[in-house]
């Protein structure tokens, strides 16, 4: 009988025969062999042969004599865990939700809406609007009300421009300073008639005349073809430094015109489009080609009858940096950032011919 003690080396074990030689004889022997052999033999010989063809849990060596557990009763080791956790007195300090209101109940206080008082003159102005006095009140009275309250906000780009200062015709003066002043007088009165001959000034433009430096068809409404005319002309003129084509209803449709002659004109210094009906998209590729221009000193596009984007302005803004010529800028801003940046660049441009002036460098 082959001894069981483990710590016994192979040749013992097996007659004095070496691993090898009884992986040799493996496949000679027969079920006789195995039969002598015990079960201690046998786990003994499984271990110590290495057969890939053994599953793996037969080929460790170590064993696990121990039987498996019974089935698990859920119930009661539910129940032992409650028990087990009321034992170890962890969580106490929980405190179950109550749902409550803290501090005092908010109580809406109403407000008292004070009467506007005004004076005499605001009263019966008032009076006057909602049909109440003897006499009707007048569009310059209005105007001059407007402005007074600070409500110009609520009148529209155009009629703002239209709008009448108030002067004696109304008996109220403004507490507002008069900023637009200058704009009323470089611009004109929109409702004045202009007499020019637009044919006859056309072919001054064309010819070249040396005599005509400044160019106003204010008030005259022209159709696109003659507006193509006069910035195709204006293109090639070395006389003109001035063209005032406001409330011309110029459209999109002649911008293309405007942009080539601020490309390649050399003469001209103030061109003011006040009071059309141009889109922001198209003001901005206006302003975009000022890049190419540098003897433009004064560029006045406000009081259009679209209004413009912030997008179009943040854009129309940035293009005034790639230009250093232009020093009066007109645009009805809608964004304060927008006419920060535009401001601080024509003051830039204001220093920069100031030092040109004075022969600073």
């Amino acid at each position: 009988m082959v001894a069981t003690d483990q710590n016994m080396d192979n040749e013992e074990l097996f007659g004095g025969l070496t691993m090898e030689e009884l992986n040799r004889k493996m496949d000679y022997l027969n079920d006789e062999f195995f039969e002598g052999l015990s079960k201690e033999e046998i786990e003994q010989l499984n271990s110590e042969l290495c057969d890939d063809l053994l599953p793996a849990a037969d080929r460790v060596k170590y064993h696990i004599d121990k039987k498996g557990q019974n089935f698990i009763d859920k119930e009661a080791l539910s129940k032992w865990m409650e028990e087990a956790a009321v034992a170890s007195q962890i969580g106490q300090d929980y405190i179950p939700f109550a749902k409550e209101t803290k501090g005092k109940k908010f109580v809406k206080v109403e407000e008292k809406k004070e009467k506007t008082v005004y004076d005499d003159e605001f009263e019966k102005l008032l009076a006057e609007a909602e049909g109440i006095g003897d006499c009707d009140i007048t569009d310059g009275d209005i105007d001059a009300l407007a402005e007074i309250l600070g409500a110009n906000s609520l009148l529209g780009s155009v009629d703002v421009s239209s709008c009448t200062r108030p002067g004696n015709e109304t008996g109220l003066t403004s507490p507002i300073p008069d900023i637009r002043a200058n704009y009323l007088v470089e611009a004109g009165d929109m409702e004045e008639v202009n007499e020019i001959d637009v044919e006859k000034t056309l072919q001054e433009i064309q010819n070249n005349d040396s005599s005509l430096t400044h160019c106003i068809f204010n008030n005259v409404p022209l159709d696109q073809e003659m507006i193509d005319n006069i910035t195709s002309a204006m293109v090639d003129n070395t006389s003109v430094t001035k063209l005032d084509m406001c409330n011309c209803a110029i459209t999109d449709e002649s911008i293309d015109g405007f942009i080539t002659l601020l490309k390649t004109n050399t003469t001209l210094e103030s061109l003011s489009l006040e009071t059309n009906k141009i889109t922001g998209k198209q003001l901005k590729l206006m302003v975009q080609a000022l890049e190419f221009s540098e003897t433009l000193k004064e560029l006045r596009i406000a009081n259009q009858y679209f209004t413009t984007g912030v997008g179009d302005e943040m854009a129309i803004s940035k293009a005034l940096a790639n230009n250093t010529s232009v020093v009066k800028f007109s645009l009805n801003w809608k964004n304060g950032g927008a006419r920060n940046s535009a401001d601080r660049l024509i003051m830039r441009n204001c220093d920069l011919a100031r030092k040109k002036r004075q022969g600073i460098s």
